[in-house]
């Protein structure tokens, strides 16, 4: 008698029950957060994302990130344009307008004191020493947002520039420590470094109301740390969200550098922002991988 054609050979029936052998282990096994979810929202089936050892396979799941990573490098990119758009607004704008009022500012005192109004002359000439103020404060708030050139100073030299900066323009504490030059980074690398360390100190200021701020550059054990710590009064939950436009900016550049961003509130009072990045392999790292110290 000849078998149905519908009936199972018991070779099919084999190759089903290892099918979803082969699924079961697979939901289990996947590193990945797995799920099968119902349209009525919800889950009919979640793994517990957890590898099993001692297995002979590893399954995985994978994605294409390029376009999330293209559209992280264009936002970048976005930001980077507007900041140094705003610079330039800042220095060819308000600052020109500024100094042409302060000019009829000193005009005027000038002629009210030949008409002997002394006190009217020494009011319009506070007003044009305000004035010089503001405009000193806005062109170092332009060069800050202006492009980072750090081909004659270097990543030191501009940190060091960013501090005095901000001692200059808020009048906080601000100090920067270079334990050991790091040779060989990219002007790519250091541009992002530095970007990192001038939005940390930013958001120490506005958000953190902090009244010292230490900016650290360091190595340790082959790789470079870039710490930025101050004594204010921590970041906000809106700001230290990894949904703020600042952090995630911050983390995106270290991940282009390769390395990684730490943010933490301090035990006492205060924020603590850490970069660590791969430095380029030379001689003197391969013979010494160890080069400074470094507590957080």
């Amino acid at each position: 008698m000849k078998q149905s054609r519908t009936s199972k050979q018991p070779s099919e029936d084999l190759r089903t029950d290892q099918t979803e052998e082969e699924f079961v282990r697979f939901f289990a096994e996947s590193l990945n957060l797995l799920c099968i979810v119902g349209l009525d929202g919800y889950f009919e089936q979640l793994n517990q994302a957890r590898p099993v050892p001692g297995g002979r396979r590893i399954h995985a799941t994978a994605r294409n990130v390029s376009r999330q990573k293209r559209m992280e490098m264009e936002v970048l990119e976005i930001v980077d344009r507007e900041k140094e758009r705003l610079g330039r607004e800042l220095h060819d704008g308000l600052c020109q307008s500024l100094a042409g009022i302060a000019a009829l500012s000193a005009t005027l005192s000038r002629r009210l004191a030949a008409n002997s109004e002394s006190d009217a002359s020494a009011a319009a000439a506070e007003i044009t020493q305000l004035l010089k103020d503001t405009i000193v404060q806005a062109r170092d708030l332009a060069r800050g947002l202006g492009p980072t050139d750090l081909n004659e100073a270097g990543l030191c030299g501009s940190l060091e520039g960013l501090a005095l900066n901000v001692e200059h323009m808020f009048r906080v504490s601000c100090s920067f420590e270079c334990e050991r030059l790091l040779p060989g980074l990219c002007r790519e690398a250091e541009a992002h470094l530095f970007r990192i360390a001038q939005e940390a100190v930013n958001n120490a200021v506005s958000h953190g109301k902090a009244n010292r701020i230490e900016i650290n550059l360091s190595s340790v054990d082959g790789k470079g740390l870039l710490n930025v710590r101050d004594d204010g009064v921590g970041l906000p939950v809106e700001v230290s969200s990894p949904d703020g436009i600042g952090l995630h900016t911050m983390a995106y550049r270290a991940r282009l550098i390769g390395g990684s961003l730490d943010v933490r509130r301090l035990s006492r009072r205060g924020t603590a922002v850490t970069c660590t990045f791969p430095l380029p392999e030379t001689s003197d790292t391969r013979e010494n991988p160890d080069h400074g110290s470094h507590d957080t």
